[in-house]
């Protein structure tokens, strides 16, 4: 964390059989009474946070959230392609599932340690012990969310574990959300709206939390869990607060969110005046056009609550840092006037947009390609790589001289670059700065590929997109790179430790909850008034000359339905939040798994792949914790398919 201070332990949950010493602390040989004094407890609570990098930054994270939905699949690297396909790999022994599992429950139990033993602590202000407190239900909130969303039914610990256990049960999904949405209440009357340290709970992401937690709650229960009672719930019908339904659920989702788009109770969250200004520090010259107008993204207005990263040294453990960076990027340094460098990252291509989400973005004003209408796009993809070939330093990979000679027959390799015609001679040298890769985005044809001398990947319009190219075209090697999360301030152009924060919520992400939340209860104009907002606010280019016409533009009958449906709010958030770790989320809380089959080709049954909604609505439970748990798959039964 860039302020609150960085912890590299955590206690362990003793449901996981994990016999660990729940004694480790950073700070020497302590005893657990160390727990209950004020010292011990904020170091459990910074130690609660800390837990977060066991999971989000990590490649797990990604790879249950973005890879295999109807907006990412697979790259040609990586050894996991199978989550993407949903083949048989994806099964209860796949690490990334255990991942999360892990990560998750440490963390509920360093909650529950402190959530204990706080009440106990003397010689502490009562404002900050109570604030550490409801910062503790926060996480334990947290974390119980993504558990209930990605397993179904779980554990269900509140309190403190100290030594192995091989007892567990799977409590029902009801009643962990009515314990999410209880912790995350009191929480909210005892966090501040403001903390002086960045990257602690405030009363605003309690809010944001809770306004999605009560969204996602809403759509429950599922046919599946209605079909099945017994295993999913705590009795015949879906248990909730006395006088809660669905219908309140949604209404109070919205009435939420609203605290926060409107700055009651203190908060103070506005939207970022151009959208692109979220990311804006790794942009460089990656356009057309960055329209950044800020010089750093990671503490601004728009930004609710992040988990917190940096690259300082002595304040992060070595293979913990965010490298979320290297998940999206395409090939581009085995190019002609191009080496591998940190502002570019080091790119694993693990994952690549679907033709689908290419085509979300609304990006221009016309077929002239001239005017760009959603800067959305520009701000989540790179299209432009410059030449570096010849940088020196720990952020230059430097190639020999012949990587910047242009392209000529002997360097054109299989299809030809940059004309993929009969022309590959122009061989002009590539000079620091040129345009050494272009993505257009459309179609520009042969004869300007033949008058550059640099190469131009188009568009590929159909599926199934090549594995790789003789034309040009996207392929499994060179696709749009997601550049939200790139960071060049690592040491070295192969480090993997990046500094950036994982912003998990953000004021544009709010509307959006507020928008769906707003249709769940039949408010069509509502939900319409929300998008309108963040499409309005997606047409600002920082100030350039069509600015206003676009902002009319972008929400008239051409560019947008006169009736919103939940299909198009799942739209809009794919343009707004590519990327951001939510779209797995997404299609489990709305049901709408379908998008998988129609709109990821690989995943697509009809085009050998292998996902399932019977079986894939949920992630398999570890067989570790099955296998280490006492009587074994008949207390602590597997998810149905596995």
């Amino acid at each position: 964390m860039k302020n609150l201070r960085f912890m590299a332990w955590g206690l362990a949950l003793a449901a996981l059989a994990a016999c660990v010493n729940l004694d480790e602390q950073l700070v020497g040989t302590v005893t657990t009474t160390y727990f209950t004094t004020p010292a011990g407890l904020e170091a459990a609570v910074d130690g609660d946070y800390a837990q977060l990098r066991d999971f989000f930054g990590r490649e797990e994270s990604f790879a249950v959230t973005e890879f295999g939905t109807d907006l990412t699949t697979n790259g040609d690297q990586g050894g996991y392609q199978f989550e993407n396909t949903y083949a048989a790999g994806l099964n209860a022994s796949a690490v990334h599932y255990q991942f999360p599992w892990q990560s998750f429950y440490r963390g509920i139990n360093t909650s529950n340690t402190v959530i204990e033993r706080a009440p106990a602590v003397t010689g502490m202000d009562p404002a900050v012990k109570a604030s550490r407190i409801a910062e503790a239900k926060f996480l334990r909130a947290l974390s119980y969310f993504w558990l209930v969303q990605m397993y179904g039914p779980a554990p269900l610990p509140l309190t403190e574990s100290q030594g192995a256990s091989n007892v567990a049960h799977r409590s029902p999904v009801d009643s962990i959300y009515l314990q999410i949405v209880k912790d995350l209440r009191d929480a909210i009357t005892d966090l501040p709206v403001t903390q002086s340290q960045v990257g602690r709970a405030t009363q605003g992401a309690a809010r944001h939390l809770l306004a999605k937690v009560l969204l996602t709650r809403a759509y429950h229960p599922y046919s599946y869990e209605a079909a099945n009672t017994d295993f999913y719930l705590s009795g015949p019908t879906f248990l909730r607060e006395a006088g809660a339904t669905s219908a309140t659920d949604f209404a109070a989702a919205r009435a939420i969110a609203d605290t926060l788009i409107q700055n009651i109770g203190g908060s103070t969250y506005q939207l970022l005046p151009n959208y692109v200004d979220n990311f804006c520090a790794p942009m460089g010259a990656r356009g057309p056009g960055s329209y950044c107008n800020v010089a750093t993204n990671e503490n601004n207005a728009e930004l609710i609550w992040s988990v917190q990263f940096t690259t300082t040294a002595g304040l992060f453990t070595t293979d913990r840092g965010n490298a979320l960076f290297v998940q999206m990027l395409s090939f581009y340094d085995d190019r002609q006037g191009m080496a591998r460098d940190c502002n570019n990252g080091r790119g694993f291509r693990r994952a690549r947009p679907t033709l689908y989400a290419r085509n979300l973005w609304q990006r221009w004003t016309d077929s002239t390609y001239t005017t760009t209408l959603d800067t959305r796009y520009d701000g989540t993809f790179q299209s432009v790589w410059l030449a570096n070939w010849s940088n020196s330093g720990a952020c230059f990979q430097t190639q020999g001289a012949s990587r910047g000679a242009g392209y000529t027959v002997g360097t054109c390799g299989s299809g030809g670059l940059p004309t993929f015609g009969t022309n590959c001679t122009n061989g002009a040298a590539f000079a620091i700065g040129d345009t050494a890769i272009y993505q257009p985005g459309h179609m520009v044809g042969q004869a300007v590929r033949q008058a550059v001398k640099y190469a131009i990947y188009e568009p590929c319009n159909a599926e199934p997109c090549p594995n790789q190219t003789t034309v040009g075209q996207y392929d499994i090697f060179r696709y749009p790179t997601m550049k939200k999360w790139q960071d060049e301030a690592r040491p070295d152009f192969n480090n993997l430790d990046g500094g950036r924060d994982v912003l998990l919520m953000r004021l544009g992400e709010t509307y959006l909850l507020a928008a769906e939340a707003a249709l769940g209860a039949g408010d069509q104009a509502g939900a319409r008034a929300y998008i309108v907002t963040l499409r309005q606010r997606a047409a600002n280019c920082g100030g350039c000359a069509a600015e206003a016409a676009n902002r009319v533009l972008i929400v008239d009958a051409t560019h947008m339905p006169a009736t919103i449906d939940l299909e198009y709010i799942l739209d809009e958030r794919g343009r707004e939040l590519y990327g951001e770790l939510t779209r797995w989320l997404d299609l489990a809380r709305t049901g709408l798994w379908h998008r998988i089959v129609d709109d990821n080709w690989q995943a697509s049954p009809s085009h050998g792949g292998f996902f399932n909604e019977a079986k894939h609505h949920l992630r398999p439970i570890p067989q570790t914790q099955i296998d280490l748990t006492a009587g074994g798959t008949r207390a602590f039964p597997q998810n149905p398919g596995y």
